[in-house]
């Protein structure tokens, strides 16, 4: 099961197969119907949908990870370049960028999942949601909605103003929709989500379709620390798959890391939602009195390790710059050699 980039991960039983479905996740709608599912199944559906609104951050690819972590349990994954819901989002991105932005965010997306290929579709949005049947099924669940009950669903994720859009509106019906029409047993996504997912296991059924699963991850805190959101107008928030090398260090270098502290620390959820699923392992080299080299093979160890403060922030920070840019090299290099593509980030972001 496992692939070249991934950890090495027993699969042999129903527990460990559990372990590993469940690992980083905030909550799973519901835990019951996912042991059902990854027990009984060899293979099942599942989708993540991104809109390509702003820069791609690291903070994406939180729930990427988890794409990881099913494809290794038998899932069919299908990744979204939800376009028009980047429009329908207060037109975050204008009807003329759809389809640049949706170049980027899906060739950034498929340099990170190349080992994983064979077993990933990629779909645009467009490419199917004004088909009859896609636009019926939208019809029929917007008759079933309130007004208030879908901005309420959409909060989380739509630009909300004091009067929304009829497109706010629609944005989480389509995405439930899109469930339907990719097929999926389960769907991927952040804790933000998770109203709009909500929603969808109470209508679903209203078009023909069977209640799904729902997986939702952690929101990575941001390299200001938690009292400080991830924003595109303050760069230092977060870390884009495009960064400068030179950028991407001075940045992990000025982020907030407290000494011996876990939670609100965005450099551990780094390793733990983001470094550890994809490598399998951390090294870090320990300046000062240790001048060290530990290899971890284990969140628990590291975490166990930087609580008691046996390792230095700054080492830390190292290490996850080293992780991080080498996660990312595929993406710069692919600027280097299309000088198109970097023509579109410059365009776009």
């Amino acid at each position: 099961m496992n692939k070249s980039t991934g950890e090495s991960v027993q699969l042999e039983s129903d527990e460990s197969r559990l372990t590993l479905a469940k690992r980083n996740t905030v909550e799973i709608m519901t835990e019951k119907e996912l042991e059902d599912l990854i027990t009984k199944k060899k293979s099942f559906e599942f989708y993540i949908g991104l809109a390509p609104t702003g820069a791609f951050h690291i903070g994406y690819l939180v729930p990427v990870m988890k794409v990881i972590d099913l494809i290794k349990l038998g899932g069919k994954a299908t990744v979204l370049i939800a376009d028009y819901h980047a429009y329908l989002d207060d037109k975050k991105t204008t009807w003329n960028e759809m389809e640049l932005k949706g170049e980027y965010y899906e060739t950034i997306l498929r340099l990170i999942l190349k080992e994983y290929e064979e077993d990933i579709s990629f779909v645009r949005g467009s490419s199917y949601q004004t088909s009859k049947e896609y636009v019926e099924d939208v019809f029929k669940l917007s008759a079933l909605v309130s007004t208030n009950r879908a901005r309420r669903a959409a909060s989380e994720v739509v630009r909300m103003t004091k009067a929304p859009s009829v497109s706010s509106l629609l944005y989480p019906i389509m995405q439930n929709v899109d469930v339907k029409h990719l097929k999926a047993h389960v769907v991927v996504g952040g804790l933000d989500q998770r109203s709009i997912y909500a929603l969808g296991r109470e209508i679903i059924e209203n078009i023909g379709y069977q209640k799904f699963v729902s997986i939702f991850t952690p929101l990575i805190t941001s390299l200001k620390g938690s009292e400080v959101k991830m924003s595109a107008s303050m760069p230092d928030t977060r870390i884009t798959a495009h960064e400068e090398l030179s950028e991407l260090r001075r940045k992990i270098n000025k982020a907030f890391c407290p000494a011996g502290a876990l939670e609100g620390n965005p450099i551990i959820d780094i390793i733990q939602f983001i470094i550890f699923p994809f490598f399998g392992k951390l090294v870090v080299n320990r300046k000062g009195k240790y001048n060290d080299t530990l290899e971890y093979d284990s969140f628990d160890d590291i975490g166990r390790d930087y609580k008691d403060e046996r390792i230095h922030p700054l080492d830390l920070k190292d290490a996850v710059s080293e992780s991080i840019a080498k996660l990312l090299k595929p993406i710069r290099q692919h600027m280097k050699d299309n000088p198109g593509f970097a023509s579109i980030i410059e365009a776009i972001v």
